[in-house]
């Protein structure tokens, strides 16, 4: 049947009480044997937590788990025996499985884990960071017309949903551009941006050069006017950047990349489209620098854009004539000028370049140069590299900042050697000498540590091992506490509280903090809720469907 056996894998699939391994309780291992379709569906007891806070996602509740006792080293070597997991590549969805397996088994004291060979094959989906959420298993399986996609998720129904989604994938990785679904292949001509913003690029392309880059700031232009005004949306940039071009009268090469974007597209193989909830604005950019609604619809909202953009253009004049003058030395510049390296299979198109320089416009809050060093990169092909930079200022609503930079190469050995600096000074932070910092990438990053005592390995944020900071295998938190005192129940009402927090708190991080809970009362029941953006308050008819399409039907219909 192609590139796939089924006799190669079994698919193990867990629910979780959430997503720290170390923290929340293994609720349930279900494992799949697609060559003759045995099944092993098997309960946990609640350890960790004293009640169930992800019922609305996989249907388990409390008293589902009440009569269930751990996993042993018997049963797990007879499973182990019975589903080949030594023998066969045990596929996951994501890195959660295999995460929550290890740490359960250590804490059970299990022997067995090393002989796993476990393969998270959400690898082999190239996709964005910045996607809109609709990347998910579901509906992957619709578009594969794959049957038996469920609201509420079981550990079994998802082994079977995982395999016959490998099954149709085949061997391939998969590539999400805009929404459409494709298989990627290696014909195909990388865009230079998608290497920062497309994370799973990093499983299957390893030789890119290392760079490194610092910025250093050359001029500063600030726009104050109370006719100014940053839209929820990309329009802003996408208007600012047209503004700039028409004045600088560049001239736009755009066709010609257009036409080979849309031949490098061609050599993916499409599988289907995902459905979007973001309404786009389709609009004509103008030589004047503003841009003409297709959409009836659009026309107001699009008078209010040009509104700024004629604003902008007021007071813009100076900034206009330093980039001629100062980063293009009054050379001709080219708008989306396509470059190409072929020794590396990348693409890359310039806001703006001329022979000696390019000038790429974006908007940022820092000086993350990390984000788009690649892009640079390649579309510099060893010219002079400039940055600006459009920032609202966060306190002057109606005030805009240009900034321009210079973007210098810095060499990769001395950032190496600064990051092992930085990491053994890090390692004396913690103050513990039991505990060795294997993986260490920069303040704020995740860690990756080792305990002299156990052996054990684990992963940390950078600020928890500051405050705790000691092995949590040899000191776990929850089994002193348990066998101290006597956790008495907590009542409905303190478990309803609880339980609103938790989701009030899921539906801030889901929506960005704009989305305000103000009744809760279960994930089956009606939720009331409130747009921090537009002040919309609605009620709707269950949580638990609220929490899948998070977000404000109102603003939903203003542009993307």
């Amino acid at each position: 049947m192609g590139k796939i056996n089924s006799k190669d894998y079994v698919v193990l699939d867990v629910e979780t009480n959430g997503l720290s391994s170390l923290k929340h309780d293994l609720l349930s291992i279900s494992i799949y044997k697609p060559d003759d379709n045995k099944t092993y569906d098997r309960f946990l007891p609640l350890e960790l937590n004293d009640f169930v806070e992800t019922y609305w996602i996989n249907g388990i509740d409390e008293n589902m788990l009440a009569d269930k006792t751990p996993l042993t080293q018997e049963e797990f070597d007879e499973v182990v025996n019975d589903f080949e997991l030594d023998r066969r590549t045990i596929l996951t969805y994501g890195s959660i499985d295999e995460k929550f397996i290890k740490n359960y088994l250590k804490r059970k004291k299990i022997d067995g884990f090393e002989k796993l060979n476990f393969y998270n094959f959400k690898h082999d989906i190239i996709s964005s960071k910045f996607s809109e959420g609709n990347i998910t298993k579901d509906n992957l399986c619709n578009i594969y017309g794959i049957d038996g996609t469920r609201e509420v998720h079981s550990g079994l129904n998802d082994c079977i949903l995982e395999w016959k989604l490998f099954e149709k994938m085949n061997g391939n990785k998969l590539i999400i551009i805009s929404n459409t679904v494709n298989e990627f292949n290696d014909e195909y001509m990388i865009p230079a941006s998608y290497l920062q913003t497309y994370p799973n690029f990093k499983y299957s392309i390893k030789n890119y050069p290392k760079i490194n880059y610092e910025l250093i700031p050359v001029k500063s232009f600030n726009i104050k006017s109370k006719e100014l005004e940053k839209f929820d949306t990309n329009i802003s940039g996408m208007t600012i950047e047209h503004l700039i071009n028409t004045m600088l009268e560049v001239r736009d090469v755009n066709s010609e990349t257009l036409l080979f974007q849309a031949q490098n597209r061609s050599k993916l193989k499409m599988i289907g489209k995902l459905p979007s909830l973001i309404h786009t604005i389709s609009a004509v950019f103008n030589n004047d620098g503003t841009i003409t609604a297709v959409d009836k619809e659009d026309e107001e909202r699009v008078k209010r854009i040009n509104e700024v953009t004629l604003a902008i253009k007021k007071e813009i004049s100076p900034l206009i004539t330093y980039i001629k003058k100062q980063i293009f030395n009054n050379e001709e510049i080219l708008s989306q000028e396509l470059v190409l390296n072929e020794n590396d299979n990348v693409m890359a198109k310039c806001d703006l370049s001329s022979n000696n320089t390019i000038l790429e416009i974006k908007a940022f809050n820092d000086n993350d140069i990390d984000k788009f060093k690649y892009q640079l990169y390649y579309e510099a092909n060893g010219r002079d590299i400039y940055l600006l930079q459009t920032f609202w200022r966060a306190n002057i609503r109606k005030g805009l900042k240009f900034t321009i930079y210079k973007v210098n190469p810095i060499e990769y050995v001395e950032r190496a050697s600064d990051l092992e600096v930085r990491k053994n000074n890090f390692q004396n932070k913690i103050n513990n000498n039991d505990i060795s910092v294997l993986t260490y990438n920069g303040y704020g990053q995740k860690v990756l540590l080792k305990c002299s005592k156990c052996g054990n390995e684990w992963e940390s944020s950078y600020n928890s091992i500051l405050k705790y900071n000691q092995c949590p295998f040899c000191n776990p938190k929850e089994k002193k506490i348990k066998e101290k005192v006597i956790i008495p129940k907590i009542s409905e009402e303190e478990k309803l509280k609880k339980r609103f927090s938790s989701y009030q708190y899921k539906i801030a991080l889901k929506s960005n903090s704009t989305i305000q809970v103000l009744e809760y009362t279960g994930s089956r029941k009606p939720v009331k809720v409130k747009c921090l953006v537009c002040g919309l308050e609605r009620t709707y008819s269950r949580a638990d469907h609220f929490m899948d399409r998070c977000g404000c039907a109102n603003c939903r219909n203003r542009i993307n």
